[in-house]
């Protein structure tokens, strides 16, 4: 054997946040990648945020990605269909014009939101739509799960370490100011981890090779997206960086709430996967 042998590189894999269509797209696009070779399964490192910590839990445990793929095909009556106000949208610009580029003050403003708009869903409702959601209730080893402290406005990321329940962690992680209710872990309150960042691709800083799915790859106000990040980190890394194509878009349509979306959402994503694998493939 080769005393030399090149050391393999690092590789992450970011999933970011983008509603129950985010969920259908993304899964369509990791199982159109590995239909055509690349699997992403074997990455160091898997980084949820929002409707990324339901695909990453999937990602990292090993699950048959072609399986999660048909699941989207089919109606799952325990989805609830929501739609943000367009006052709930107004207060979140607000708290991107008041938090400026500061992350941590934007992400206080989320908290107050989500404390004076109280979500249409109860608790025990969303919960059970994160149980039909999730492949496992064990923590992968590699999986990280985002989350923002309501009070604090901190970006936390939870892991098998962290002595949190895996349900509890992507609950916190997809829980949208005045769409799902904030979650309690201890002593403190949760919102959803993507509100500042969609993806929170900066988490992954110091990999060698990092592919981001994004199914809302834009920034809001003065907080850089997705792009933005993944421009930055390519002086350091290899970067891939997967946002919804023409076709994906129509499929999401406007409304990254609505169930019904899934399958044709899904199918577009499956199909992007596939024409970009080869891209994928050469820097994977």
């Amino acid at each position: 054997m080769n005393a030399q042998k090149r050391k393999s590189p690092t590789r992450a894999v970011v999933l970011g946040g983008g509603g129950v269509t985010g969920i259908a797209w993304e899964v369509g696009v990791l199982a159109g990648l590995l239909e055509s070779g690349v699997d992403l399964r074997r990455a160091d490192v898997v980084i949820g945020t929002s409707a990324g910590a339901f695909v990453g839990t999937a990602l990292a445990s090993g699950y048959d990605m072609n399986k999660l793929f048909a699941a989207q095909l089919e109606p799952n009556p325990i989805e609830i269909p929501v739609n943000a106000s367009k006052e709930l949208i107004q207060a979140w610009y607000k708290a991107f014009i008041i938090g400026g580029s500061d992350p941590q003050k934007v992400g206080v403003e989320f908290g107050i939101i989500a404390k004076n708009n109280p979500s249409p869903v109860s608790p025990e409702q969303r919960h059970t739509v994160v149980e039909s959601r999730l492949v496992t209730r064990e923590w992968p080893a590699h999986l990280q799960v985002t989350a923002i402290d309501a009070d604090t406005g901190q970006l936390h990321t939870f892991d098998h370490q962290s002595g949190v329940s895996l349900l509890d962690a992507v609950s916190a992680s997809g829980a949208v100011p005045g769409i799902w209710p904030l979650v309690s872990i201890g002593d403190r309150i949760w919102t959803d981890g993507g509100m500042v960042s969609t993806t929170n691709a900066r988490l992954a800083e110091g990999y060698e090779r990092i592919v981001i799915l994004s199914p809302m790859p834009n920034g809001y106000g003065s907080i850089p997206g997705a792009a933005e990040d993944a421009a930055t980190m390519r002086t350091s890394a290899d970067v891939y960086l997967i946002s919804p194509d023409e076709r994906s878009v129509a499929a999401i349509g406007p409304n990254p709430y609505d169930p019904t979306r899934r399958s044709v959402t899904a199918i577009a994503g499956r199909e992007q996967g596939c024409s970009i694998a080869e891209a994928v493939l050469t820097m994977w």
